[in-house]
């Protein structure tokens, strides 16, 4: 564990639960790191298991990069992006992903995989799907 790490979280849960402008089960934050910037993007499941993108405050933002410099400062291996999870009830968990991240941490980036992502999303949003693992999350499972 990084000493002073429990603050940030708490900013990250609080940028997220600010900003949701109705009832919901379960939210997300993900966040990906290249070597030229970084994407935030957040969604929200409500209680009738329709899922809608939002905006968490900027302060979330700033937190996550603040975390993944207490990683680097504390020598643990920097992660490429990290996906938050929070339920309404304020539970919380966050998934590191190292996969293809270079010695910075910093995921490759090819401009059609990030269209296509983000095109999917989109798609997947306005039919109101929520991501697979996030519905889990809204049913009470993994």
């Amino acid at each position: 564990m990084i000493p002073g790490i429990e603050p940030l979280y708490q900013r990250i849960a609080d940028a997220i639960n600010s900003t949701i402008p109705e009832e919901w089960v379960s939210a997300e934050f993900h966040a990906l790191f290249y070597a030229d910037g970084s994407t935030y993007e957040a969604e929200y499941v409500r209680p009738d298991g329709v899922a809608r993108s939002f905006s968490p405050a900027g302060d979330g933002d700033r937190a996550i990069r603040e975390l993944r410099k207490m990683f680097r400062q504390a020598g643990h291996r920097l992660w490429g992006q990290v996906r938050f999870m929070l339920r309404a009830d304020g539970s919380f968990n966050a998934q590191w992903g190292y996969d293809g991240c270079d010695a910075n941490g910093d995921l490759p980036f090819d401009e059609q995989t990030e269209l296509r992502r983000h095109e999917e999303r989109r798609l997947r949003l306005i039919a109101g799907k929520p991501r697979q693992a996030e519905q889990n999350v809204a049913d009470g499972g993994a």
